[in-house]
């Protein structure tokens, strides 16, 4: 038997955490595993405290973990460690605030909030010869902040914000090893693919009424469902951020006007389907592509909105509403994502001018809150994946019924807002949180 240092527990946390008496113990932090002795003292607090050469085999940092008793595998286990997975770490001075780089410098600050270690990491930082990691934290000092490394080891809980599918494929291999590590819970570990979502949300008899017709494109099915449906959107499967969307109407005269929504608006028109199709092989490429009823829905002051919710695990693993707010589409456009010119504007507000009375407006909130636990739920247990955190899409027709248009497993957060910073703040620090859940260590409030 290897044996390192000494972990010394008082007679009171000993108690406490239900540990049996004995000579030596495993001591796991992430997934670092040591032996050493175990000694009980006197003092009548609840602390513990460790060897230097403990602490160093560990990679202890200053910083205090918390501490609990794994009764299985007779382990006592410091934690949690936390580790947000990044393509890259932004190394700028100046930056806009709603970028990835602000989210990744934000996420490190809020981690400093947490008892434990909460460091960001990229694929290339990961050392599976000795399980650790090169972690960093963000410093800002005077003039320019910094990126401060450290040896880690290979956490507890990754908490996954690659920000691209093509960055996500390249490091598929890496990502993989790191899911399947002994100690190691995963969450968000891919973004989501709309006809795949589409098709596991339809197995929920208690969705269909939620979810807009649904098909793969082809040419046959964008003629049926333009004879079903005036409207359609045609969108690609792995698309974000409102990119690549074309809105496809017929008109009484059996012509396809279409929109083609990009970082600005193309207007065409196509005599039939084969046209269309013709026409659209530049946008569409190699892209796998659904095609969509469109909805009748709502307005807002004569413009097109859907809901974005921010729907997160908090430190008891529960699904709640982090963020609620209106995107109305630009003047002009059917699309209302922020990112082609859509405006943010406050749930209640809009609310309020749908459905004019406090009780109505309740029970829609209520409707809402349901739709989104049930899409979180069924599509959690489908895939048999954990997610701490989804961007779900929701439009409100005219008759004040709710629709799902998208999930997003990997949403953009801002770190400014004209609203209220502490929904910022609960946007970020909940995926923390729920990793202490998963890493064995609910937050207690």
């Amino acid at each position: 038997m290897n044996i390192t240092g000494k972990i010394i527990l008082t007679r009171p946390m000993l108690d406490k955490l239900s540990v049996p008496m004995q000579a030596y113990i495993r001591v796991r932090v992430g997934n670092t595993v040591v032996t050493s002795q175990l000694e009980v003292s006197n003092k009548d607090n609840y602390s513990y405290s460790l060897s230097t050469s403990l602490a160093k085999a560990l990679y202890i940092k200053k910083r205090p973990l918390r501490i609990r008793y794994d009764e299985k595998f007779n382990t006592i286990h410091l934690g949690p460690t936390i580790g947000i997975l990044s393509t890259s770490l932004p190394n700028r001075t100046n930056y806009d605030p709603k970028s990835t780089n602000a989210e990744l410098i934000y996420l490190s600050d809020i981690g400093k909030k947490i008892d434990g270690n909460v460091f960001l990491f990229t694929p290339n930082c990961v050392n599976f010869n000795n399980n650790t990691i090169k972690g960093y934290i963000y410093n800002h000092n005077p003039g320019r902040g910094v990126w401060v490394p450290a040896i880690y080891p290979i956490p507890d809980v990754i908490y996954d914000r690659i920000s691209s599918r093509k960055s996500e494929l390249k490091h598929n291999q890496i990502r993989q090893e790191l899911m399947y590590m002994p100690y190691v819970k995963y969450f968000n570990p891919s973004f989501l693919n709309k006809w795949d979502v589409h098709q596991i949300l339809t197995t929920e008899n208690e969705l269909s009424s939620n979810l807009p017709d649904t098909k793969e494109l082809t040419k046959n099915n964008l003629q049926y469902m333009l004879e079903l449906y005036k409207v359609v959107f045609v969108k690609p499967s792995n698309g974000s951020l409102g990119q690549g969307i074309i809105r496809v109407l017929k008109t009484k005269q059996n012509k396809l006007n279409y929109t083609i929504y990009r970082n600005n608006r193309i207007r065409r028109q196509a005599d039939n389907v084969d046209e269309f199709f013709k026409n659209t092989t530049k946008t569409r490429g190699d892209k796998h592509y659904i095609v969509q009823q469109g909805l009748d829905l709502a307005s807002y002051k004569g413009a097109p909105f859907d809901l974005r919710i921010i729907y997160q695990k908090n430190g008891k693993g529960e699904w709640v509403i982090s963020k609620k707010f209106v995107r109305v589409a630009a003047k002009g456009s059917n699309i209302s994502n922020l990112s082609i010119g859509g405006k943010a504007e406050v749930s209640r507000k809009v609310f309020r001018y749908l459905f004019k009375t406090t009780d109505l407006i309740t029970v829609k909130n209520e409707e809402i809150n349901l739709l989104c636990n049930k899409i979180a739920n069924t599509l959690e247990q489908t895939c048999n994946q954990i997610y701490g955190e989804l961007g779900l899409d929701i439009g409100i027709d005219k008759n004040g019924n709710p629709w799902l248009i998208e999930v997003n497993s990997k949403p953009r957060k801002t770190t400014e807002t004209d609203f209220s910073m502490t929904i910022v703040r609960n946007t970020f620090i909940r995926p923390l949180e729920y990793a202490s859940y998963l890493a064995g260590f609910p937050i207690n409030n």
